[in-house]
């Protein structure tokens, strides 16, 4: 589909002003069904109410050309965190040496989403960072794979 096909989508179906302004105009002019998204049915019901408000909000954000190029890949609620260490005892900070994130599902059991390690630091003992938990975003934008902490149905990064 060309920008030209995908204003047609948006004026046929009363959005003028090319501003989706619900998930069923997602669906309609995209044809992404954002229940269909993985993680979705993993989610408990304040985490699928968030990311219903957020995935329109962010879909707006965009212009049309980046909107044509976006694939919605995961939802799901994880906690992550970082491994630390240090290169030398008597330094004051600590170095990221890798990482982890857990899926958690409505029901609190958690598996590994992602783990990542910097081969630089192996050798050295590691502790484990502070722990968040968010939601988070996955999709596909131009052919590149993205992520995204939603903090609300208006705030991420």
């Amino acid at each position: 589909m060309n920008r030209f096909q995908l204003e047609k989508l948006y004026e046929v179906n009363g959005l003028k002003d090319y501003r989706l302004r619900t998930t069923d105009d997602l669906l309609r002019v995209h044809g992404i069904d954002f229940k269909s998204v993985d993680g979705y049915s993993r989610l408990d019901d304040v985490n699928k109410m968030l990311y219903e408000r957020f995935i329109v909000n962010y879909f707006n954000g965009f212009g049309l050309d980046t909107r044509l190029t976006m694939i919605p890949k995961g939802i799901y609620f994880v906690e992550d965190f970082d491994y630390l260490v240090k290169e030398n005892p008597e330094d004051d900070y600590w170095n990221v040496s890798g990482g982890l994130v857990m899926a958690i599902d409505r029901n609190g059991l958690k598996t590994v989403h992602r783990t990542w390690k910097d081969e630089d630091y192996a050798h050295l003992e590691a502790i484990e960072g502070e722990h968040k938990q968010y939601l988070r975003f996955e999709y596909e934008e131009d052919g590149r794979d993205v992520w995204m902490h939603v903090i609300d149905p208006k705030t991420w990064y």
